[in-house]
């Protein structure tokens, strides 16, 4: 029997704490090294003490009570301040630790990675882990310490910081406008073919000034990934619009030439990272904003 005087110990928090971001025991334990065992004892310290079931555990998913997710909150602002102060100690050392970013695909291999060679030479005792993902996913399902998202928050009260704006640009091949006819109007492009997205949807929407209506151009080919859709367009399928990061350097290399600089109507795509902890409690959280931000939207 726990004395209920005794103070909560950190290491049980904090697996409280992972096992809730990492969705369950077993991949709690296979990230940290240990055993399902220690952790399910560390939970039941936790409610023994606290007098609470903080976890409905199942053969496959674990479900976070009313009272854990309150017990969640506090035990996240205590292993904050319990970092900060370890932080405070050791000050005048380099931001250090592991840190978990999830991004969309794009974002990574046209933003993120051309430039994290920088990052890791700048600070080099921070072990970034990068998950990419298209799919909208919140910060606790995707593991991350920091999430970047494309597009308007669903929830501006996160902790968030913006990282910029990027235009969006229509492109095909100069390859493909030779074999099909260079649109000389928007109207022009119904002689033309385009590949899709297939979600979001709105990215396939073709708006131009002047137009009262959007312009429908015929599908050549859908695909799910928005790498996938840039090389489609690069192998001569059709044309598609962009996010500007993802075909300045093809538009620069003549690779892609863009349609209608300028008349495509439709507002810019938002940057933005979004995060759980208080860059004040966590100083690679901080640096690693501050260098985001050098990036812009790319």
């Amino acid at each position: 029997m726990h004395n209920p005087h005794e103070l909560l110990r950190m290491g049980d928090l904090a697996a409280f704490v992972g096992i809730v971001d990492d969705g369950g025991f077993a991949e709690s334990a296979r990230r940290r090294g240990v055993s399902a065992s220690t952790l399910s004892r560390a939970v039941t310290r936790l409610e023994e003490q606290l007098n609470v079931t903080l976890l409905r555990r199942t053969t496959r998913s674990i479900e976070i009570t009313p009272e854990g997710a309150a017990v969640l909150a506090e035990a996240r602002e205590i292993l904050d301040r319990s970092e900060s102060l370890q932080e405070i100690a050791t000050s005048g050392q380099a931001p250090a630790g592991p840190l978990r970013v999830n991004a969309p695909v794009p974002y990574v291999l046209h933003v993120l990675a051309p430039r994290l060679a920088e990052f890791h030479a700048l600070y080099p005792d921070i072990k970034l882990s990068i998950d990419m993902t298209d799919t909208l996913v919140d910060l606790i399902g995707s593991h991350a310490d920091v999430a970047i998202r494309l597009g308007r928050l669903p929830n501006s009260e996160m902790l968030h910081r913006p990282l910029g704006r990027t235009p969006w640009k229509l492109v095909a091949t100069p390859e493909y406008l030779d074999r099909h006819g260079w649109p000389e109007t928007p109207t022009d492009l119904v002689r033309l073919e385009q590949v899709r997205f297939a979600m979001p949807e709105h990215i396939n929407t073709l708006c131009f000034a002047g137009h009262a209506e959007p312009i429908g151009v015929p599908t050549a080919i859908t695909a799910g990934n928005g790498e996938a859709v840039r090389q489609l367009v690069l192998a001569g399928l059709g044309i598609a619009r962009f996010s500007d990061f993802m075909i300045v350097k093809d538009i620069a290399a003549g690779r892609l030439v863009e349609l209608f600089p300028g008349q495509l109507d439709s507002e810019p795509l938002d940057v933005t990272a979004l995060y759980l902890t208080r860059i004040s409690g966590l100083r690679r959280l901080g640096v690693f904003l501050d260098w985001l931000g050098t990036l812009g939207s790319g």
